[in-house]
C-alpha cells in the first residue's frame, strides 16, 4: 500500500544513516500529510552510528518535529568490516547546514528491539517500514523474531544495482556492500519489496534548474531542502566529474506518495556475499510472482514537483 492508496496518514518507520541524501528524504517525510512517521531507528552506514543518530535527531528538530523517536541500532555489520562514506558526506555526515546538538535526547531502548516491540504489536501485513541505509537493523531484527516479516505489508529500500553497476565497487551499491550479509536476509524474508535502485535514482538528480524552482520557494524549510541539495551536488561533482547529485534515498518516500510516476518491475533479487570483486552485488531475476519489485524508471520532474508542492503547502 502506498500514501496516495488510503484515506488517512500512512503509518511508517524509516530505518537510515543521515547522511545528507537521508535528511533530505526525512525532510519530506515529515513535511508530507500522507504520512505518519512513526519512529526512526538509525544505524551505521555513511557515517558511524553516534552521529547518524544525532543527525536524525537534529533533522526532526530543525522540521518541528522533535516528537518523533529516534532509536540508535547497529553500531556496525553483522559480518564484514564496517565501511562508512566520511569521504563523500563530509565529517558530520551532513554538509551544507549547521551542525548542532539536539535537545530531545536518544529515544530509550535499542532500534531492534523497538522494531520488534512495534512490529509484534501490528496486525498482520499492514506496517509499511522504509530502509534507506545498510539493512543491519531489519536483519537482526528478523533473525530475532522472524515472525515479524507478516507484519510488513510494504518494504521499501534505496539499495543495489543492476544494469548500472555499483557506486563504491563496479558491482556494489553502498547500502547493500556495507553490509551485504543484511541485505541477503531482508531480501530472503519474503516481504513485499519495492527496490528503488541506481538504475533509477541516477535518473533523478538536483539539477540547477531544479534547484532554482525550489529556491524561489519561501521559508526556511525550502532553504534548507535547497542547501542540502546544494552541498550534495559539490560533494558529488568532486568525485562523479561535474555531475549532479542522485535522489537516491528521498526515492523511496516519494515512491510512497507518487508510485504513478515510478515504473517497475516484478523479480526476485538476491544478495553476493561471497568475498571477491562482485561481493555486495545485487542478482535480480525476473520473476512474475515477486515478491520484489525493481523500479526501471522515473518521472524526473514529477519526482522534483513532490517536493516543490510539500514546501509550496509549508511555506
Amino acid at each position: 500500500m502506498t500514501a496516495s492508496s488510503r484515506s488517512g496518514p500512512l503509518p511508517l518507520i524509516i530505518d537510515c544513516d543521515p547522511g545528507i541524501d537521508d535528511a533530505v528524504m526525512l525532510m519530506i517525510a515529515l513535511m508530507s500529510p500522507k504520512l505518519e512517521v512513526g519512529a526512526i531507528t538509525a544505524v551505521a552506514g555513511n557515517v558511524p552510528l553516534r552521529l547518524t543518530s544525532r543527525n536524525a535527531r537534529m533533522i526532526c528538530e530543525r522540521m518541528g518535529r522533535p516528537d518523533v523517536p529516534v532509536y540508535a541500532g547497529c553500531p556496525r555489520p553483522i559480518l564484514r568490516k564496517p565501511v562508512t562514506a566520511e569521504d563523500f558526506h563530509g565529517e558530520s555526515g551532513i554538509e551544507g547546514i549547521e551542525i548542532f546538538q539536539p535537545k530531545a535526547p536518544l529515544a530509550s531502548g535499542h532500534a531492534v528491539s523497538e522494531l520488534i516491540a512495534r512490529l509484534c504489536a501490528a496486525k498482520p501485513a499492514s506496517q509499511t517500514v522504509i530502509l534507506s541505509g545498510p539493512m543491519t537493523n531489519l536483519a537482526a531484527a528478523l533473525v530475532m523474531a522472524p515472525e515479524i516479516a507478516a507484519k510488513i505489508g510494504h518494504l521499501v529500500v534505496m539499495a543495489g544495482g543492476d544494469q548500472i553497476g555499483g557506486n563504491i565497487t563496479p558491482f556494489a551499491e553502498f547500502n547493500v556492500f556495507a553490509d551485504p550479509h543484511a541485505a541477503a536476509i531482508v531480501f530472503d524474508a519474503g516481504i513485499r519489496t519495492t527496490v528503488l535502485s541506481l538504475d533509477v535514482t541516477h535518473t533523478v538528480r538536483a539539477e540547477a534548474g531544479r534547484l532554482a524552482a525550489l529556491a524561489s520557494i519561501p521559508g526556511t524549510e525550502a532553504k534548507m531542502m535547497v542547501d542540502l541539495l546544494a552541498a550534495g551536488n559539490k560533494l558529488e561533482a568532486r568525485w562523479k566529474n561535474g555531475q549532479m547529485a542522485p535522489m537516491h534515498d528521498p526515492s523511496t518516500v516519494v515512491y510512497l506518495l507518487a508510485p504513478e510516476i515510478f515504473e517497475v518491475k516484478p523479480c526476485r533479487v538476491s544478495v553476493v556475499t561471497r568475498p571477491g570483486a562482485q561481493f555486495g552485488r545485487t542478482r535480480v531475476k525476473d520473476a512474475r510472482r515477486g515478491p520484489h519489485s525493481w523500479v526501471t524508471a522515473a518521472d524526473a520532474d514529477a519526482f522534483f514537483g513532490v517536493i516543490e508542492d510539500l514546501l509550496k503547502a509549508r511555506a
